[in-house]
């Protein structure tokens, strides 16, 4: 029987091809992430795309970056389409880490020692459709996107979470009036500038460890709630899924008996209107982070406005808010450039 069995599995084994999948090699393209906001200089960043099945090994990180940009020019129009104003974004050259950003040089030289800009940034203001065009590799990608008017929040304030785990756990809460004779489309991000936690595992000490940079929090439009007002709340994003965190309130806690404290979060929450392309490929964003993974999901491609290759160029009608997270804080005026606002807190 076990002579059977063996002459069998060397028959199926031996009618087995090995076969090879020819699979195509994605063509380069640039992936562009722009913006440019009332009062402050557009920036894009650049990199190249990556085919799906490329291999993933130490040189595919620096392989995305692309160094040989010929040119990055935006500008805007007056009524006639004539070419009205244009600037010249430039890479800036001093954080080798990063991936090559591009934006008006002129405008970084001329902050003060705490990033403040000494002069208004006139070249970005609401209501304006401007345009975006690099030169890159004998190809010209382009693109266009509108900064719409301002429309901010009445108020926001602070309140003791009901889902917390935590006493000292709390969130933030806003009350938006939605302006009935305009489309409005909607991105909300948000970065604690503050934000103290252990030191590491081993010391007894509380270190400032603020986020990164701002973190999506939703994107969306007014269709169904034109021209209301509504009582909504921003939680705390995390790096994969939905949002859902608490920010934290002063507290103390014991460690090795002796009594840490731990200050209140500070957080900046960026309330911003964008143009319809421009919300299409963040929403798209969003929903692909929040299935965190799920082999189920359905899978989604990302709606970009940009022509010859891929990604976003959005128009940020941008409201800022410094909240403390103090019990029954509430914050109705907008955190400005007069009253702090930097180049560093866009980001």
């Amino acid at each position: 029987m076990n002579k059977y069995l063996l002459l069998i599995s060397i028959i199926l084994f031996s009618c087995q091809e090995e076969i090879t999948l020819d699979l195509p090699k994605a063509d380069d393209k640039l992936v562009i992430e722009g913006s440019i906001e009332n009062g402050f200089p557009p920036y894009v960043i650049i990199t190249k795309n990556g085919g799906y099945f490329d291999p993933i090994d130490s040189e595919t990180f620096n392989n995305l970056f692309v160094d040989d940009i010929e040119s990055v020019e935006i500008w805007y129009n007056d009524n006639d389409g004539t070419k009205l104003d244009s600037v010249i974004l430039e890479q800036i050259t001093f954080f080798d880490s990063l991936p090559p950003i591009y934006t008006d040089i002129d405008y970084l030289t001329s902050l003060d020692e705490n990033g403040v800009a000494t002069s208004p940034y006139d070249f970005s203001k609401s209501g304006r459709t401007y345009y975006l065009e690099i030169k890159w590799n004998d190809q010209i990608i382009t693109s266009s996107t509108t900064i719409p008017e301002v429309a901010g929040l009445d108020c926001l304030w602070v309140e003791k979470s009901e889902n917390s785990k935590e006493e000292y756990e709390y969130d933030i809460r806003g009350l938006y009036s939605d302006p009935a004779d305009q489309d409005n489309y909607i991105i909300v991000k948000s970065k604690r500038v503050q934000h103290f936690e252990y030191k590491d595992s081993l010391e007894c000490q509380a270190k400032n460890r603020p986020d990164n940079s701002l973190k999506i929090i939703d994107a969306g439009s007014d269709i169904l709630i034109n021209g209301q007002s509504f009582e909504t709340y921003f939680p705390r994003p995390k790096d994969q899924g939905f949002p859902n965190g608490n920010y934290n309130a002063y507290h103390t806690e014991i460690c090795n008996e002796e009594t840490l404290e731990f200050n209140e979060d500070v957080v900046i929450i960026k309330y911003c209107q964008i143009d319809e392309p421009s919300l299409k490929f963040w929403r798209g964003l969003v929903r692909q982070v929040g299935t965190n993974g799920n082999p189920f999901a359905e899978p989604l491609n990302l709606v970009s406005n940009i022509n010859n290759g891929l990604g976003v160029f959005t128009g940020y009608g941008s409201a800022y808010y410094k909240v403390k997270i103090i019990e029954n804080t509430v914050v109705k005026d907008q955190y400005t450039i007069d009253k702090g606002l930097n180049i560093l807190d866009i980001f």
